[in-house]
């Protein structure tokens, strides 16, 4: 099946009316729990039903073009395609499959083949036989209860049309050119007849039913009752009959109404989150300002009242970190010298200065070779024991001799700076 965005479901379906065309005008029909349908409401023209989204809409005969075809595969997956090929041969398929609304029925299976009835829509379905909330549509003649393997002549806005039956499905529908049901429409039946069975569609016609909704013979039947052609019995319209989920459709333009439709609801929602999302913020933003504020004030009020408290608490951890450099034994001058003479290699590098305070310390020597020099700074300034200190190291200068001296400068880290009136040097090494 082509040319459908969205299938119905079965529930909705089922609870809502069928919106058929009548002899003069339009019908809703409604089925109670019971099954037992019964005319909701007579119009001119679909509109004026007022069709809810969960009804069916049956599109008249006049409006659909039908087409019965043998195709050669006995493959369910295949038909769709094979149906299409068909119609496009016709010229009733629109530019693509997607763009042409048609449905399928499967009649009969012989010898590989497989004969198969298409109902196609128009590309553009007139607007007085469409409502673009209704998304359920089928052709008329899958809305009524037509008889086994016959002719079945009804009218629809004001014309007659006919509809073939192999088994309980059509195989064939198609408008009457003839205004009564005369003579010459026994000949127009007769021919098409003539031309189903040459294709072998039909299993044998048992007669020609007329469905009206009165008693009163049709002006004409006797004439056709006269010409032998075919027999023909006058029967009541019956109510109508819901159609298989797969002799469903929708029209072209009904799709594009909904895609918009759909569209514009996901616009609005979108649009409705924002502006959710935005009042939201403004929500939490006015809440966050007035918390800020009451904790600002709160906050002052705590300063006010621990103002000297805190005044001590700064005194007293002034003076302690004035003590941190005299009590950290890390940083006493023998403690250095130890972790720095720990480094010096077995030969070829001597100290000739070690200088210290509680903040700063200079060490100079003398090594046999540039590189022993360059080799001891680096041990010093890479070692963990040492890393207290912010290291300052001048490029080894060579000695007339061939040794070379070196002189490294340390900083310590997070102590007080050292000052003229500072008495705390330690006596040259």
């Amino acid at each position: 099946m082509g040319g459908k965005i969205k299938k119905p479901k079965s529930s909705r379906r089922n609870s809502g009316s069928i919106c058929r065309p009548a002899a003069f005008g339009w019908q809703k029909w409604q089925q109670d729990d019971s099954g037992t349908w019964s005319l909701e409401a007579e119009a001119e023209n679909l509109a004026g039903l007022r069709p809810d989204e969960d009804d069916l809409i049956a599109t008249p005969v006049r409006r659909m073009f039908s087409l019965a075809v043998w195709v050669p595969s006995a493959d369910p997956s295949l038909f769709s395609d094979l149906v299409f090929t068909q119609l496009d041969l016709h010229g009733l398929a629109g530019p693509s499959k997607e763009a042409t609304s048609f449905v399928w029925n499967r009649l009969a299976d012989e010898g590989g083949e497989t004969l198969l009835h298409a109902a196609v829509l128009p590309a553009h379905l007139a607007p007085q036989y469409r409502d673009d909330r209704v998304t359920a549509y089928a052709p008329s003649p899958s809305c009524m209860p037509l008889p086994e393997d016959a002719v079945s002549i009804w009218k629809e806005e004001g014309a007659w049309v006919v509809a073939v039956t192999k088994g309980k499905a059509p195989v064939h529908f198609q408008p009457l050119s003839e205004p009564h049901p005369t003579m010459a429409m026994a000949r127009e039946v007769w021919l098409m007849l003539a031309s189903l069975e040459a294709g072998g569609m039909l299993s044998g016609i048992t007669g020609v039913k007329i469905f009206q909704k009165d008693s009163e013979e049709p002006f004409g039947l006797d004439e056709w009752r006269a010409s032998g052609l075919l027999p023909v019995e006058l029967m009541p319209l019956p109510p109508p009959q819901r159609p298989p989920d797969t002799l469903l459709y929708m029209p072209q333009a009904v799709q594009e109404a909904q895609r918009l439709r759909q569209t514009s609801a996901r616009r609005q929602k979108i649009a409705l989150a924002a502006a959710a999302i935005y009042f939201t913020l403004a929500l939490i933003l006015v809440g966050a300002t007035v918390r800020l504020h009451w904790e600002a004030q709160s906050l002052r009020e705590t300063l006010a009242r621990e103002a000297d408290t805190v005044q001590s608490v700064k005194q007293a951890k002034s003076r302690w970190e004035a003590l941190y450099a005299a009590i950290d034994t890390s940083g006493y001058p023998l403690e250095t010298l130890y972790q720095i003479s720990r480094l010096l290699p077995k030969e070829g590098v001597r100290l000739t200065l070690f200088s210290a305070n509680l903040n700063h310390l200079v060490v100079s020597g003398e090594a046999s070779t540039l590189q022993a020099a360059q080799k001891f700074q680096e041990d010093v300034r890479d070692s963990p024991q040492l890393a207290a200190y912010d290291w300052n190291m001048e490029n080894p200068r060579p000695l007339p001799t061939g040794n070379a001296r070196f002189q490294i400068n340390g900083i310590r880290r997070n102590t007080i700076p050292h000052t003229e009136n500072s008495d705390n040097e330690s006596p040259d090494i």
